[in-house]
């Protein structure tokens, strides 16, 4: 009975592509605009579940994914919905990439322009402010309690007022960023620098080295590590503050995007630009985790 489980768990995303497959070119109610875009989407999918398929979880999501997308096409494409515009095909949300792909990436670009400038700043102030007040302790007694209180604010209540303080919106999207990713890090480099072994300490002592290079070649190479780690949901959710504040007011970006089709209750490009943001989300934490083992190999 187990052997007959496991034979069926092992081919069970197989038989959901299958069948993805089948739904996608079956006779359809709605008119259905593009289904080559969808198709290569699942067909994608299913090439990295072959290539890949030892790795248990990437069974697992593939089941979860060709599942939903099952589920999705059939419930839009075979029964009559009251309102097909608030329940757009798949193969329709995926043709937008084919039709509107210059304007995704036109406002792709502006997203990721505005993140790299936050990003870059909030990432050298908080790894160096974090490291002098770390080891200063009459600074992290008196700073880092404030720290811990101002953290807990989301980044995106400051938007109103960074909008009218600010001298334009795209430096207050930038502001908001610098919030979201700057107060994890500098607290990270506080508390990775407060708790360093006292050992090492000691042992760079002996060597008679300046304050300077005691900071530069032993605290930030020990606390950098920990700050990395935490990247990954830092950037993630810069970037969701990031599309939020581009709703409110900005004329280009991700978000701006699904929000103006949002609108015009252009729900199928909504949720193209949806599905755009969860993607690069993905894509940037890859990065993250790839620079870390890249980069940082004395942890």
């Amino acid at each position: 009975m187990k052997k007959v489980l496991s034979y069926f768990y092992e081919i069970l995303p197989h038989l959901l592509f299958a069948l993805l497959i089948l739904l996608i070119y079956t006779p359809c109610i709605p008119k259905i605009e593009d289904r080559f875009v969808f198709t290569l989407v699942a067909v994608l999918f299913e090439i990295n579940l072959i290539v890949r398929r030892k790795k248990t979880a990437i069974r697992n999501i593939s089941i979860i994914v060709f599942a939903f997308f099952d589920i999705w096409t059939f419930v839009t494409t075979k029964f009559e919905t009251s309102n097909t515009m608030l329940y757009p095909v798949p193969q329709n949300v995926f043709g937008v990439f084919a039709t509107d792909y210059l304007k995704i990436l036109e406002g792709l670009g502006s997203s990721l322009w505005l993140l790299s400038i936050g990003f870059f700043f909030a990432l050298t102030l908080g790894i160096g402010l974090g490291l002098v007040v770390g080891w200063f302790k009459n600074l992290r007694e008196a700073l880092f309690p404030i720290a811990k209180v101002v953290s807990t604010i989301p980044p995106i209540v400051y938007i109103p007022y960074a909008v009218a303080l600010l001298p334009s919106f795209k430096v207050a999207q930038i502001f908001v960023i610098f919030c979201s990713i700057f107060w994890g890090t500098f607290m990270s480099m506080i508390i990775n620098v407060s708790n360093i072994d006292r050992k090492i300490l000691d042992s760079a002592k002996t060597l008679n080295i300046t304050s300077l290079d005691l900071l530069l070649n032993v605290l930030l190479p020990y606390s950098l590590p920990g700050v990395v780690k935490g990247l990954t949901v830092s950037l993630a959710s810069s970037f969701m503050v990031l599309t939020a504040a581009e709703m409110i007011g900005a004329t280009s970006g991700l978000g701006w995007y699904v929000k103006y089709y949002s609108d015009f209750a252009d729900y199928k490009r909504a949720i193209a630009g949806i599905i755009m943001i969860g993607v690069v989300v993905t894509i940037l934490s890859k990065l993250i985790e790839i620079a870390d083992k890249a980069f940082i190999k004395w942890k």
